[in-house]
């Protein structure tokens, strides 16, 4: 039965389309029965045909008898690869796996080489156990051999490994950064359609505090910009603004990873502005106004509340441990306490202008920074 087997195994290899696959042969030595090694054969045959890397011969029992006849011719009875190679050579076959079966400590050791026949160089080797109990245990083995010899997981491996996630690399992370700030103003509006708009842009550094869905940012900016309005008829000269101020906020995100090195991730969040100790105004004729709560207004006056929202791209620099970070933000704005100080009197003060209204604030703003991962 066992030897019926073993020639309707080569038969169906041979007859499987072989696409060009190299033809390969198994022989199993070993101090152990022979129905044994011919069964371990018929098995490493199948698994190794299975994984379409080689294709099995015709004559695969001739070829394991001429082995067995040029062992018998051996003093020693036992013959090494070369002679194995010229074997094979013969038969047509390109490659040759030995397998050598030993018992330890009541189990199996199943070793096993592929030699090229050509050159009689080996190049796979692969090993495994088994106590070689059942029919299935010999599948079993041969299954395991083959994956050792190709580098495939084994399903031990499999069970313990689970899916992993997408690590976000190095976070959280502390940052470093510059940023540009355009079209930051508001201003006043009549209904009439005549306004007073208080443009300005801005440029400043920030330090900041990223984990994984989340980003805190504190920093320093200066700017300035010259008022502006669309009525030429507006009473008197459009002062220049200059200011200094603080921003604290902090931003929401979601990492979607693009790779191990590259995150995309939208952005919505609040970012305070507070003003300096002090902001001027100064107008065309040189005349200077001070907010800095002494002699003027205090620089509270201007601080606000943004809402922004956009994206950044993140790039991780694995080996050193570093991420370049670069956010495109959009943002809109409460109305200042001078806008709102200079509606009230323009409402209530001048007769002939009433409904007048705060001109929404709104700006852009582009942020780089280079962030120095922490332990989590």
């Amino acid at each position: 039965m066992k030897k019926f087997v073993l020639i309707l195994v080569t038969f169906l290899c041979a007859a499987i389309p072989a696409k060009d696959l190299p033809k390969i042969a198994v022989y199993v030595t070993g101090d152990v029965p022979d129905n044994l090694k011919k069964a371990l054969g018929t098995e490493m045959l199948t698994t190794l045909v299975k994984r379409e890397r080689y294709r099995g011969i015709e004559r695969h029992q001739s070829f394991l008898a001429e082995i067995d006849n040029e062992q018998g011719k051996q003093r020693s009875g036992a013959i090494d690869d070369n002679q194995i190679s010229e074997v094979g050579r013969q038969f047509g076959v390109e490659f040759v796996c030995i397998a050598d079966i030993t018992p330890v400590l009541g189990e199996y050791q199943i070793s096993a080489r592929i030699i090229n026949v050509e050159t009689a160089e080996v190049v796979f080797i692969g090993r495994s156990t088994s106590s070689l109990e059942t029919l299935d245990d010999l599948t079993r083995v041969s299954d395991r051999v083959a994956k050792n010899m190709f580098n495939e997981p084994t399903e031990s491996v499999r069970q313990k490994v689970k899916p992993v996630k997408p690590k976000l690399a190095n976070e959280p992370f502390y940052g470093l950064g510059g940023s540009f700030s355009s079209d930051l103003g508001g201003g006043i509006a009549w209904p009439d359609g005549r306004q007073v708009v208080m443009p300005y842009r801005a440029g400043g550094v920030y330090v900041s505090l990223d984990a994984i869905y989340a980003e805190l940012f504190l920093g320093v900016s200066f700017g300035g910009g010259k008022w502006e309005s669309a009525d030429a008829s507006y009473p008197g000269d459009l002062p220049n603004m200059q200011r200094t101020y603080g921003n604290i906020g902090m931003l929401a995100k979601y990492p979607l990873p693009l790779g191990s090195s590259v995150r995309l991730f939208p952005l919505l969040g609040i970012d305070y502005n507070f003003s300096g100790h002090e902001v001027t105004l100064t107008y065309a004729d040189g005349n200077k106004y001070v907010f800095d709560g002494i002699d003027g207004d205090s620089t509270a006056l201007l601080n606000t509340l943004w809402f922004q929202f956009g994206g950044g791209i993140d790039f991780y620099f694995g080996g050193a441990g570093m991420i370049l970070r670069v956010e495109a933000l959009y943002g809109l704005r409460t109305a200042t306490e001078l806008e709102k100080h200079l509606v009230a009197i323009y409402n209530k003060e001048i007769s002939d202008w009433h409904n007048v209204k705060t001109r929404p604030g709104k700006g852009l703003t582009l942020k780089v920074s280079i962030g120095v991962g922490v332990s989590p």
